[in-house]
């Protein structure tokens, strides 16, 4: 499951713009340092829930349980049914070594059911945040419509601020110039915010989908050993395993979650180059602090 999406940000509305060129005194340059600042701040508030890369923490938990789950999956020997060589196995009837299997295989059974469900959980928590970011790009798409609005507002008044100053200070054509440059580039940044974003809810999505199957595997598992050890009703069945078909179910379980496993690897990494780029975008949205 991928998501592809887009947001498209229209132009603002020629009267917004008229407005806040009304609004805008040229010969007033000492408000030129705020000017826009609301809005900056609104982008800024808006490209915040779509730099949080939660998965990453998700994903790191859900790596550690499969580890686990795959561990604990090998540890249940199945070769401990075949009787044992030499004198020991003289005294080791089928029915001991099937019961001591079955113990054994009781606790395995206890920590792959909370494996499952831990998995399960993990999965669904990536659901969220897939299904979060699609109203998180919706919502960035006003406040940036809104600075595009105060910046074209500022250049269609920038001839009307006086070019030059006393000597010393700053021409007020100059200031404002600065002032739309830093609005333009939050502006860019907080677009930049919005492929990246992507890249971190598809690798959620893909995620969720890889830790769903593995969790249906690890239930699987569960079942057939189960049934193999003869524990799959309400009373033990007198059964004869063969160890073969039960070391052929943990192969087939600790494929699925290598290979769930390793679609976490994969997209760690590209996971972490869009999160340390978002990361740094979101610091340049932000507007600076106001002069006291």
């Amino acid at each position: 499951m991928t998501t592809t999406a887009t947001t498209v940000i229209p132009d603002p509305a020629a009267e917004r713009i008229a407005d806040l060129k009304a609004g805008l005194d040229p010969h007033r340059p000492e408000s030129f340092a705020d000017y826009g600042s609301q809005a900056e701040a609104a982008v800024a508030a808006a490209c915040a829930p779509l730099a949080r890369d939660d998965g990453a923490r998700i994903g790191q938990q859900a790596r550690a349980c499969l580890d686990q789950a795959a561990a604990d999956a090998r540890a249940l020997d199945p070769n401990a049914l075949t009787p044992r060589r030499g004198i020991a196995g003289l005294f080791d009837s089928r029915g001991r070594r099937l019961k001591r299997v079955r113990e054994t295989f009781a606790g395995v059974d206890r920590r792959l059911a909370e494996a499952g469900e831990q998995l399960k959980s993990q999965a669904g928590a990536l659901k969220v945040r897939v299904g979060e970011l699609d109203p998180a790009h919706d919502a960035i798409r006003q406040p940036i419509i809104d600075l595009g609005a105060w910046i074209e507002a500022g250049r269609q008044r920038l001839a009307d601020a006086a070019p030059e100053a006393p000597e010393g200070e700053t021409p007020p054509r100059d200031q404002l110039s600065a002032r739309l440059e830093g609005l333009a580039s939050s502006r860019m940044s907080a677009l930049a915010h919005l492929p990246l974003a992507r890249v971190l809810q598809n690798a959620d999505a893909v995620a969720a989908e890889r830790l769903e199957a593995a969790a249906a595997a690890v239930d699987s598992w569960r079942a057939d050993w189960r049934k193999g050890l003869g524990l799959e009703g309400r009373r033990k069945r007198r059964v004869q395993p063969a160890p073969s078909d039960l070391a052929g179910l943990t192969d087939q379980l600790t494929r699925s979650l290598g290979r769930a496993g390793q679609a976490l690897s994969d997209g760690a990494s590209r996971r972490s180059q869009a999160a340390s780029r978002l990361a740094a975008l979101n610091r340049n949205v932000a507007p600076p602090p106001s002069a006291e």
